[in-house]
């Protein structure tokens, strides 16, 4: 059978239809993982990109003249900071171009991933696995994960006494409140995550605290998957 110019048959449509909307599908269904954790964005604005924000590999970001840009980037356990210029992550590093950033070597990010069924399992990033998720007495969280936005509020606990409770808005991190006491030394607490659906339980990973001597500002990324 014979077709006008240009135009395809209702069968071939279909089917084109088709192996888009399983491409798109299977695309949507592997993100890039995050590289790097925007920390900072002052004096001005840098499209698609905000402070608590997991940077993707293979993302370039272009920051804006007098723009203030912090990160960390998570495989060199380094802190950078830009004025200008532009950086393109990889999970091995960072290319920074334009400008001569300032970067500083700091403590790795904690992870702990949380699943629907509740299991969880504590690991320090680039090192062996933890039995136990340990954090500082002023912990700063980040949820990131492909669900993080399924969830709407974080409170710490100590037993049945709420110590922070804090909306997640933005970014989906939480510094610890200069105005809140730090939490207790070599403490048990727990991490509950409130879910933004009425119905559905909050996620809760326990954890504790290390002692007063130790100085620690790691960041604990909370991934929810």
């Amino acid at each position: 059978m014979r077709y006008a110019p240009g135009v395809m048959p209702l069968h071939r449509l279909i089917i084109a239809g088709l192996v888009l909307v399983v491409a798109g599908g299977a695309a949507a269904q592997t993100p890039r993982p995050g590289v790097a954790l925007a920390l900072e964005v002052t004096g001005g604005r840098i499209p698609g990109v905000e402070p608590f924000r997991e940077i993707p590999a293979d993302t370039k970001i272009q920051v804006p003249p007098g723009v203030r840009f912090v990160f960390q980037h998570y495989g060199s356990c380094r802190r950078f900071t830009m004025t200008g210029g532009a950086a393109s992550f990889r999970a091995d590093g960072v290319d920074v171009t334009g400008i001569t950033p300032t970067e500083t070597r700091t403590s790795c990010p904690r992870k702990v991933t949380l699943k629907d069924d509740g299991a969880s399992a504590a690991t320090v990033m680039r090192s062996a696995p933890r039995p136990r998720l340990s954090v500082s007495t002023r912990p700063d969280f980040v949820l990131v994960g492909p669900k993080a936005e399924e969830y709407v509020a974080l409170r710490v606990r100590r037993g049945d006494e709420v110590v922070l409770e804090q909306r997640l808005t933005g970014g989906r991190g939480v510094r610890w409140p200069l105005d809140k006491p730090a939490l207790a030394a070599a403490a048990t607490y727990e991490l509950e995550l409130v879910p933004a659906r009425g119905n559905a339980k909050p996620l809760v990973v326990s954890f504790r605290t290390l002692d007063g001597a130790a100085a620690d500002d790691t960041i604990t990324l909370v991934s929810v998957e």
